[in-house]
């Protein structure tokens, strides 16, 4: 995410909107779910957990969804968070996570 909010004017039209902003962390106990992102968390000094998500992005998000296993990071984030199982391996689980993060974002 971070070469796409480093396009000039992004950050500032992001925090200028009328709506929440909901991510789901793109970790699960440390691990990356896919791609790099820990790896290249590593490399720049930042813990792999929820609460460095939330850290990284801070102003710009809202809320924050973490698997049921970082249940325990919810209340260190510094922002809203909701849990719930983010592992999409199936359709069925793509549409829950895609539901709980609506109704997350309706709360907010």
């Amino acid at each position: 995410m971070d070469p796409i909010l480093a396009v000039g004017g992004l950050r500032e039209a992001l925090r200028a909107r009328r709506i929440p902003i909901v991510a789901v962390c793109p970790l699960i106990a440390g691990r990356a779910v896919k791609g790099p992102t820990a790896k290249i968390m590593s490399e720049l000094g930042i813990a792999a957990t929820p609460a460095a998500i939330a850290a990284h992005y801070g102003g710009l998000l809202d809320g924050l969804v973490i698997d049921e296993v970082d249940r325990d990071w919810a209340g260190s984030c510094g922002i809203p968070t909701v849990v719930a199982h983010t592992l999409m391996s199936d359709d069925g689980r793509r549409e829950a996570l895609a539901a709980a993060v609506l109704e997350f974002a309706r709360r907010l």
